[in-house]
């Protein structure tokens, strides 16, 4: 009772508290996690959950996440901000902790019961924000939305579909999957959501690819994501030229580039070090940097962590997408069209910083896990009929 409640909260009460609470994530997602720990600890007397989040952090991948943090904490040492970079590493500590946990109380065999109450609460989120987008289409409504309200709706409605449309197509719903991307795909454009539109465009081709293939699928998503991390400091050497070109030498884009190649060569010591957590986004509110200067996880992480906070980043997607080879078929795909959704949404600067942007990828990844803890049953086994002389006693 425990998981199924606790489920439902994070499955469909989360995203649909979403659309109209600016709060609600942070209260709801730490309330549906406490269910699913404590359920757990009452099966397993408490056992369970620690060790597997022991193990998982002695594996590669936690020891990349651990040496991201200390890397993180120790740059506190030299960023100008240090309350504000303190109370970011916690943040991210902290959520990212409890999402571990919360992947670790999961059971090895998910209900099929609990899973759809994934899509269901995917498809009603959809339906409530598309039905705040149009409303103000119609005439004698004169009711302004929330614009950032909506988007935080918008992000986090992205980022849960990838699992909600595994779980469908995995159980050969494929009908209900295409309606739940085309509500979706409605509301991304209703509510003017390029980047959301844009990454989730990007995650269904991924996705595609990984189905057809998902040996080349990894081999897109390394080439997509650690590789971009790794190469971040030249690429607005590389790509200004065109950009100039496409553009013009007097688009805000092209400033921002040039601004970003400007940062590189004028202090290129700092590529080693960073200039410490948090700096890049409090740096350009207090006007240390310009106003033009880029946004997103590409710049800021090499602005913030230099190369070893860089590197620690590129290596812990590469696992990450490795990682997703030993899950279930029905589920791969998923995993990668998530990675790629909210890495294209990190790329583009939205709501990095922010608690409610943390919790919802801590969300995120408790709905994957849980859907390919849920691929364990695909076929049912054949029943073997016995003739009747061979069911017969024999007689004593």
């Amino acid at each position: 009772m425990l998981r199924r409640l606790g489920f439902a909260v994070l499955a469909m009460a989360a995203p649909l508290l979403a659309v109209g609470s600016r709060r609600a994530l942070v209260i709801v997602v730490p309330l549906g996690i406490a269910m699913l720990v404590l359920a757990s600890v009452i099966e397993t007397e408490g056992q369970q959950p620690l060790r597997r989040t022991l193990e998982a952090l002695g594996r590669p991948a936690g020891l990349a996440v651990v040496f991201l943090v200390f890397w993180s904490g120790l740059s506190l040492l030299w960023t100008p901000f240090p309350s504000a970079a303190l109370e970011r590493l916690l943040n991210m500590a902290g959520f990212g902790f409890m999402g571990l946990v919360a992947v670790s109380a999961l059971p090895e065999r998910m209900r099929a019961s609990n899973l759809y109450l994934l899509p269901l609460g995917v498809g009603l989120a959809a339906i409530l924000t598309l039905s705040l987008t149009i409303r103000p289409m119609f005439a004698g409504v004169s009711q302004e939305i929330d614009r950032s309200l909506l988007d935080r709706a918008l992000l986090l409605l992205v980022l849960m579909t990838p699992a909600a449309v595994t779980w469908l197509i995995s159980k050969d719903r494929l009908v209900s999957g295409f309606l739940l991307i085309a509500v979706v795909t409605a509301c991304l454009m209703l509510g003017d959501a390029r980047a959301a539109l844009l990454a989730l465009i990007l995650g269904a081709g991924i996705f595609a690819v990984a189905t057809i293939s998902p040996r080349i699928g990894r081999l897109v998503a390394m080439l997509a994501m650690p590789a971009l991390v790794l190469a971040a400091p030249v690429l607005p050497f590389l790509i200004r030229p065109s950009a100039k070109l496409m553009l013009g030498a007097s688009h805000p884009r092209v400033e921002a580039i040039r601004t970003w190649a400007k940062i590189v060569t004028d202090d290129p010591g700092r590529l080693i070090t960073g200039h410490g957590l948090d700096t890049a986004m409090r740096a350009k509110l207090a006007g240390l940097v310009p106003p033009q200067t880029p946004s997103g996880m590409l710049f800021e992480v090499w602005y913030d962590l230099g190369f070893l906070g860089g590197f620690a980043l590129a290596l812990l997607l590469a696992l990450a997408i490795r990682g997703t080879g030993k899950l279930h078929a029905g589920a791969a795909p998923g995993a990668l069209m998530t990675l790629m959704v909210a890495f294209t949404l990190a790329i583009m600067g939205q709501a990095s910083a922010q608690a409610w942007w943390l919790i919802g990828l801590a969300l995120t990844a408790i709905m994957v896990i849980a859907v390919d803890h849920g691929q364990y049953r695909t076929t049912r086994p054949r029943s073997q009929i016995v003739p009747s002389r061979a069911r017969r006693i024999p007689a004593p």
